[in-house]
């Protein structure tokens, strides 16, 4: 066994040595000598033991300051990795009616109107008539809304009066027994449609700004705090599907009703159980292929910011993994 002799310093030395200890400390905890395979043996006062007590303070607090920077240097980084850059396209919707949409809806207007003029009144059946001058205001109010810029009735004639003349028309040729006539010469069915195609953008963005704002929750009334329940957006959005699978067709049924009795009809004739079920079918899959139609031309969009409403903006759509930017005027 090796025998260590160590002669005993004054006392005087001890103490003048310890006031260096705390930078010492420093230096040897940095260097890793506190280690439990190297002994080391200490003379400390309070004074020393509490500047240590801040040195491993200041140490932890390091390690812990580089902690927290890397965590958020990672979480930088996968938020990067998430974000997905948008490209500039050099594409533009045109939301504002174009000389091809005053020219196919003038010419329903008129067509209409002629078809109207030439079956006046009194009427054997009065069903197809009331269908046709729908059809006739439908176009005259989405007309002078987009001119005078009334956009609450402009989105709502497009949101409804859309999907109330497709599920009217198939009713009044499929179902209903005073049926519509396919006139040749006066195809406004068909013009719609191509309306509805030149549109299918400008409209598009229209129906699915409208939809998506309905899936939102509305704010509460004061003094209220609590939403109620036509306030859900949840309900309000499973409530507009419900309308446009069968609320439509029941707008038109109840209708048909009224005036098919006023025109002579059995009461109990119209309401036959199979009349019924007939009704509800094809106002459901009327209903289901406007749905169809709409969601085909705007299940890319992502977002919309306008910066004057329903007339300029800018539109966000994913397209083959990849965002685009367009504008919208």
């Amino acid at each position: 066994m090796t025998t260590v002799d160590m002669t005993d310093p004054p006392i005087d030395h001890w103490r003048s040595a310890s006031a260096s200890s705390s930078s010492r400390q420093s230096c040897v905890t940095d260097e890793g000598y506190y280690s439990d395979d190297k002994p080391r043996i200490s003379w400390a006062t309070d004074d020393d033991v509490q500047d240590d007590h801040h040195d491993h303070q200041r140490h932890d607090t390091h390690d812990d300051t580089q902690q927290n920077q890397q965590h958020n240097y990672e979480n930088k980084k996968k938020q990067s990795d998430r974000e997905i850059p948008i490209i500039k396209s050099t594409r533009i919707i045109r939301i504002t009616y174009t000389p091809t949409t005053y020219t196919l809806t003038f010419a329903i207007i008129l067509l209409t109107l002629h078809i109207l003029i030439k079956h006046p009144p009194p009427w054997t059946h009065t069903f197809p008539p009331i269908f046709n001058f729908f059809h006739f205001c439908f176009h005259i109010t989405h007309l002078v809304a987009h001119t005078m810029e009334w956009l609450p009735l402009e989105r709502h004639c497009v949101v409804y009066g859309t999907w109330l003349f497709w599920t009217g028309w198939l009713l009044g040729i499929f179902v209903f027994s005073q049926r519509l006539a396919i006139d040749l010469t006066h195809p406004t069915t068909s013009l719609f449609w191509l309306l509805m195609l030149e549109r299918r953008n400008a409209w598009g963005i229209l129906v699915w700004e409208y939809v998506g704002g309905l899936d939102q929750n509305l704010t509460p009334t004061p003094p209220a705090t609590t939403l109620r329940w036509w306030q859900v957006g949840s309900f309000r959005l499973l409530a507009f599907r419900i309308w446009c699978l069968l609320g439509t067709g029941s707008f038109w049924g109840l209708l048909y009703i009224t005036v098919a009795k006023l025109d002579g009809y059995s009461l109990l004739y119209l309401l036959q159980f199979r009349h019924i079920m007939q009704l509800l079918i094809v106002s459901a899959l009327g209903g289901l292929m406007m749905i169809i139609y709409w969601s085909f031309w705007t299940f890319q969009y992502r977002g919309i910011l306008w910066q004057k409403e329903l007339r300029k903006g800018v539109v966000v759509w994913f397209s083959e993994g990849l965002a685009f930017a367009g504008d919208v005027e």
